[in-house]
């Protein structure tokens, strides 16, 4: 194009001096001309303006400490929950040897004599339920296989299916049995109701002597301990009197041994023969003397060590008196003022006691009715020896085989749970309080732009020094809850963990509010689809929304403005 204008404007220029103003002239209308076309093709695509909406929302707006992780999505496990126990019926009844109304001294009681036909009712629970099992026959899937709800997932063998549905219903018959035994029971809790309001009108009579004669034993036993302390405390300052007596003699047998040793020393044996002997059984009376005192120093600091161990011993002694003192004058004020109440209530302890053998009967339909329920969950749960998958999802692991047994609580299976995801980012030192466990964290994401979820911290862990800065950093995992299964794996996002909030604020996004002259302003689209401009105060931002204080009201429809070239 150029090369082309270059041979045009050669072409053109005059050959003659008469003809230069003409050439100029025409070439500066060509210049003009072409700058105008250019001019014109640069803006002749005229801007095109899009709306997005975004309601005005109430809630709470917070700002933060804020860091970038991903989304993790976690697993779920699904448990072999059936219950398959034993029933014993130990728990429908509380007809004990005291009788219906439990104060003692009654002897067997018409109660205790049905609690013996009772199946399993020895008083406490058998250990059979814990034997019973389900063997697997084949299992059907594998890691990384996507299942549904209802796919089978593994195959019970037929011998344990139907061995375990003969035992519950077994025990349905039985419980079934003990309920009726209850019905019979109740008949007889009033004859023995009777005989206990009998024995509560003789209460009042000796109740108050058997508290004393308690309380006056267990005072006996701390006046003994604390005799026996005192006599051992006193021994042990004899002997630590007579160990300062030794411990003086002995220094006092040293120094005379130092002398007599000097005196020895320097005394010529064969000039003084007499004094020589003299002064060297002198230093041998000394030492024996210095010996026995350090043989009996250390005897009686073994007795000092003794008796202190045994003051240890006493001081324990007397403080277990003490509390069986203390606790059982509580015990046996509770039973004076018990059987003091028994024989001013007797009536109505008769009326409480047939109550309790409603109660109990009522407790034995519980238990007929809950041994009922394992049989029919056993049957829902298990179909044609197929236990089926309760969630849908890609499976991450299997744990068990064929030929494992199952009991309650076994672990069958884990998938991919979107209930809830994961995010953990990196926290400095400095920054840790507020993502403490258990804090809240507002948590937003890319692929939603003007959404903000809530998560939790739930995990904190241990701290680590980055090479790059050199400072304590501390991995934290914030949990949130994934409504609608909408947040997937490795999805980027941002955690914030709040310093400064508002409660209950209109907001808008950030957007949505323009800048004028120092004024702020939002677009409104009107209920008629009018578009109108009004002034708006605004307040706290969180960096996506920001509060508007006053010019607009909750549910408006606000208008944030793009461009493109048409």
């Amino acid at each position: 194009m150029k090369e082309k204008l270059k041979r045009f404007i050669k072409n053109c220029k005059p050959e003659k001096g008469k003809n230069l103003k003409i050439w100029l002239f025409v070439l500066t209308l060509l210049f003009a001309a072409m700058t105008a076309g250019i001019i014109t093709l640069l803006f002749s695509k005229e801007d095109k303006v899009l709306y997005r909406e975004a309601q005005v929302k109430k809630g709470n707006l917070a700002k933060g400490v804020t860091e970038s992780g991903s989304v993790d999505v976690g697993t779920a496990t699904q448990t072999f929950e059936l219950d398959i126990s034993e029933f014993t019926g130990s728990e429908s009844f509380a007809f004990g040897a005291g009788g219906v109304g439990g104060s003692g001294g009654t002897g067997a009681s018409g109660g205790d004599m049905m609690m013996a036909m009772m199946p399993g009712a020895s008083g406490a629970e058998s250990s059979a339920g814990t034997d019973r099992q389900l063997e697997i026959e084949q299992v059907y899937v594998e890691a990384g296989q996507e299942v549904d709800v209802g796919t089978p997932i593994l195959k019970l063998t037929q011998d344990s299916v139907e061995g375990i549905r003969t035992e519950l219903s077994r025990d349905v018959t039985d419980a079934e049995l003990v309920y009726q035994q209850a019905l019979t029971s109740q008949k007889q809790a009033e004859t023995d109701a009777e005989g206990e309001y009998k024995l509560n009108s003789l209460y009042a009579s000796y109740s108050q002597a058997e508290y004393d004669e308690t309380v006056d034993a267990l005072t006996e036993e701390v006046e003994k301990a604390q005799e026996t302390l005192t006599d051992t405390q006193e021994e042990l300052e004899k002997a630590q009197e007579e160990l300062a007596e030794k411990e003086a003699l002995l220094t006092e047998e040293k120094k005379a041994l130092e002398n007599a040793l000097f005196t020895a020393e320097g005394t010529d044996k064969e000039n003084a023969l007499y004094w020589w002997i003299i002064a060297w059984q002198t230093v041998d009376d000394a030492r024996k003397m210095a010996d026995t005192l350090s043989d009996e120093i250390e005897r009686l600091k073994e007795d000092i060590e003794d008796y202190g161990e045994k003051i240890t011993e006493n001081e324990r002694a007397l403080a277990l008196a003490k509390k069986d003192l203390e606790s059982g004058e509580i015990t046996a004020r509770g039973e004076l003022d018990k059987r003091n109440y028994n024989a001013r209530n007797a009536q109505e302890i008769y009326n409480v006691a047939m109550e309790q053998s409603a109660f109990q009967t009522e407790r034995a339909k519980e238990e007929y009715e809950k041994a009922a329920k394992k049989l029919e969950e056993f049957d829902a749960v298990i179909k044609e020896q197929v236990i089926s998958a309760d969630a849908s999802g890609v499976i991450t692991e299997v744990y068990v085989a064929a030929g494992d047994y199952l009991t309650r609580n076994k672990d069958l299976i884990s998938l991919n749970n979107y209930d809830e995801v994961t995010i953990t980012v990196s926290v400095e030192e400095e920054d840790l309080e507020t993502a403490a466990l258990g804090n809240t964290a507002n948590v937003t994401l890319a692929a939603f732009e003007d959404e903000v979820f809530t998560g939790t911290v739930t995990e904190i862990g241990d701290a680590e020094i980055d090479s790059n800065t050199n400072k304590t950093m501390y991995s934290v995992t914030v949990t949130v809850p994934n409504t609608g299964s909408i947040l997937y794996q490795d999805m980027t996002a941002e955690v914030t963990f709040v310093t400064d909030e508002v409660s209950e604020a209109l907001y808008v996004p950030v957007r949505a509010v323009t800048e004028s002259d120092g004024e702020s302003y939002v677009r409104v689209r009107q209920e008629n689809g009018a578009i109108v401009t009004k002034k708006v105060t605004t307040g706290f931002s969180d960096g996506i929304n920001i509060e508007i204080k006053e010019g607009l009201l909750e549910g408006e429809t606000v208008l944030m403005e793009s461009k493109t070239k048409g």
